[in-house]
């Protein structure tokens, strides 16, 4: 296979961004993170208690089976941002709730 050579000269439509500009997209990214995963967070919180009011069937194990999946993308994700101090605390906290409600449920961890 023959690859096509690229003038040398050419100019692409984006120009390159600037240090300040990618350490405020970076910032951005964090908050947005931070935000994701304590929303996730509420809502995992939010199928473990439907499933421990449910009765045993398939609506308490489909909401046990939703805050786990919660939990899991929380614990995978939490390490890819930098997080302020009262975010690691918020989640944190709420996470181990969670844990604990996702045990009391019959999850194994």
């Amino acid at each position: 296979m023959v690859r096509e050579k690229r003038p040398t000269n050419v100019r692409f439509a984006a120009k390159k961004p600037t240090v300040d500009e990618l350490l405020a997209s970076r910032r951005q990214l964090n908050a947005a993170g931070a935000n994701f995963l304590k929303t996730d967070l509420q809502t995992a919180l939010t199928f473990a208690g439907i499933a421990l009011e449910s009765e045993q069937g398939p609506k308490r194990d489909r909401n046990r089976g939703n805050a786990r999946r919660g939990y899991d993308t929380i614990v995978r994700l939490i390490r890819k941002f930098d997080l302020s101090e009262e975010d690691v605390r918020f989640l944190a906290r709420n996470l181990q709730r969670l844990k604990s409600e996702l045990q009391t449920l019959g999850e194994v961890f």
